[in-house]
């Protein structure tokens, strides 16, 4: 499926932490979504609790406020997230915080985990049906794998217009990755459409949510206004302003 560069993912995410935060409106939703998915499901307390790309935090505060997690291990790529995250969350003292920080795909995980989370991460994965074995490889028994991703809709304009973007899994392959080791209990996708002014508007957000990191040189002059021309071709709407459609999915499922 993908090739990601997870260097370039790292570089782009230490980068733009801070505007990440503030600009990456549709994670905020999502993570708040799962949150409120757990909690109509029951979920009110676990022990051991690893969250996959912690990020900003958006997942983990969520969480916190509404499950009581007593071993909150906190997985990021980039450096910058366990010490920002640990500072915001404070001053809660009621949980115990463990970094397990590197590539969630090569680096070894806790065992004996109640829960693993993930919002806005598996994306970038190359071999996802390695990390759900995995998964599955250090839950306990009935252990809750409740992660977001994104499906083929996705960014959509970005690839109709330039040919990049990632390879992304549809609702129903994932389902089938995971039913040999998982009962699904809730799975749900959805599409929200953002409008920004003009393409160069909509590339800027990329970049300051730091979803650029399939290539290290995005776009040429000559390719610019090329998927410039094409964008405002294809998208625009009646007061010339675009669209970038999201496609977010949550699967929450239960070990067998």
């Amino acid at each position: 499926m993908n090739c990601t560069d997870k260097e370039l993912v790292k570089k782009c995410f230490n980068k733009n932490f801070e505007t990440y935060h503030e600009k990456a409106i549709v994670q905020q939703e999502i993570a708040l979504e799962l949150t409120d998915m757990l909690r109509d499901l029951g979920i009110e307390s676990i022990d051991k609790l690893l969250e996959v790309g912690c990020g900003t935090g958006f997942l983990t505060q969520h969480l916190l406020a509404d499950i009581e997690v007593s071993h909150y291990y906190l997985n990021d790529l980039a450096e910058v997230a366990y010490s920002e995250n640990v500072a915001l969350l404070n001053p809660r003292k009621e949980q115990q915080f463990i970094y397990v920080p590197g590539d969630a795909e090569k680096i070894s995980f806790p065992k004996g985990l109640d829960a693993i989370v993930s919002t806005s991460t598996i994306q970038w994965f190359n071999e996802l049906p390695c990390f759900f074995e995995k998964v599955n490889s250090v839950l306990n028994k009935k252990g809750l794998f409740a992660f977001s991703t994104f499906g083929p809709h996705n960014f959509r304009e970005i690839k109709e217009a330039s040919s990049i973007g990632l390879s992304y899994r549809s609702l129903s392959e994932l389902e089938q990755l995971l039913r040999p080791s998982f009962e699904i209990l809730e799975a749900k996708e959805w599409l929200v459409e953002k409008k920004f002014s003009n393409p160069i508007e909509v590339l800027r957000h990329m970049k300051l949510t730091g979803v650029t990191g399939l290539k290290k040189s995005f776009f040429g002059k000559e390719k610019l206004q090329a998927f410039i021309k094409t964008y405002q071709e294809r998208f625009s709407n009646k007061d010339q302003s675009v669209n970038l459609t999201y496609n977010p999915m949550i699967i929450i499922a239960k070990k067998k």
